[in-house]
């Protein structure tokens, strides 16, 4: 007996445990933690998932959001924050079609735990970068792509219906939605207001929008204000669209000023208040008003998201599409990272880098 058991001893090995390291949400509305996680043991994957090691990781809002407990999808600590990355395949599990995605690729990541040096991803979450696309080009900034432009390209087509050479406003035009809406709607032929709280966000916005792109600062506006500027700014031309992640008076104020048949698109509040519409300026102005949110698009609307998501990939890798990355942060910085968005002083995308 003792002699199988000292056999069994014998011929234990334990799984070596590898660790990486992660930026870690160990309780809501705290900083995060920079430390190493266990990724267990050298089991296999799970069906249809991938191994990630994380070039990149872009830093949206929401993932502000869920470490404070705000978000409509919750989390209970501790866990890895990172909606939105970009890395290479380290590891394919099974029932994954190895036509699409190999180890070696380079892909756009949408899921979870993005702010760590490797993650996991479902493999329908990962979409891959053409392979023909040289080593040399800084995928970096495909950190920062998928959420803002996948975001902008719906509210712009889908929900804004937009036309070549009509008039597109954009509210906090220097956000990364904001820079994705300006850029987009002047390659689809559009002439692009945009509208920010400071001259340099707004320099920084026009230069996206083209040369027929005009923009103006609504610091320290009321909403009649805002609707004077914009009124001296759009001239007798109106406004077509609205993409408006604002809000508060401005959303009513931009509604006022559409043009006959005009579409605006909500798409957020960052000024923090949400305003109530009054109906009768939709009938007087046939107008309309919809929301959007774009990561259900996931679940009720694939097909659209997959497609539109595609696009917005092709477009990057023609080099149409630039986004434009403000603050680039290594992982350990990440609470300094998430500073920088809060106070306002972040232009389109911040990015983590392991």
């Amino acid at each position: 007996m003792f002699r199988s058991v000292s056999r069994i001893l014998h011929s234990y090995r334990p799984s070596p445990i590898r660790s990486v390291h992660a930026a870690v949400c160990e309780g809501l509305s705290s900083p995060l933690v920079y430390r190493d996680i266990d990724t267990g043991a050298t089991s296999p994957l799970a069906k249809g998932t991938l191994k990630i090691s994380v070039i990149a990781a872009g830093i949206n809002f929401g993932d502000i959001l869920q470490c404070q407990g705000k978000y409509q999808e919750k989390q209970e600590p501790p866990f890895v924050p990172g909606m939105e990355y970009v890395g290479k395949v380290i590891e394919v599990g099974p029932g994954v079609d190895s036509n699409n995605i190999e180890v070696g690729d380079r892909v756009i990541c949408l899921g979870t735990g993005g702010f760590a040096e490797e993650a996991i991803v479902p493999a329908q979450g990962a979409f891959r970068i053409p392979r023909d696309l040289p080593e040399s080009i800084d995928v970096t900034e495909a950190a920062g792509l998928l959420v803002s432009y996948g975001t902008a390209h719906l509210a712009l087509t889908s929900r804004g219906n937009i036309q070549k050479g009509e008039t597109v406003l954009v509210t906090a035009a220097a956000g990364g939605v904001g820079l994705a809406s300006v850029e987009l709607a002047q390659a689809m032929g559009a002439r692009v207001i945009a509208a920010a709280g400071s001259d340099e966000k707004v320099e920084i916005a026009v230069a996206k929008g083209g040369p027929s792109a005009l923009g103006f600062n609504y610091a320290g506006c009321d909403g009649k204000e805002f609707r004077s500027k914009l009124k001296e700014v759009a001239g007798k031309g109106g406004v077509d669209v609205l993409v408006d992640a604002v809000g508060g008076e401005f959303l009513e104020a931009g509604i006022r000023s559409l043009n006959w048949d005009g579409r605006a698109v909500v798409i957020g509040f960052a000024g923090g208040d949400i305003p109530k519409i009054p109906a009768n300026i939709l009938l007087v102005k046939n107008v309309s008003v919809s929301g959007l949110y774009w990561g259900a698009h996931t679940k009720h609307n694939p097909k659209l998201f997959l497609q539109s998501s595609s696009h917005i990939i092709k477009m990057w890798a023609e080099g149409k599409l630039k986004p434009h990355i403000s603050h680039r942060f290594p992982l350990d910085k990440v609470n300094d990272a998430f500073s920088v968005i809060q106070s306002r002083k972040s232009t389109g995308k911040v990015v983590l880098i392991p």
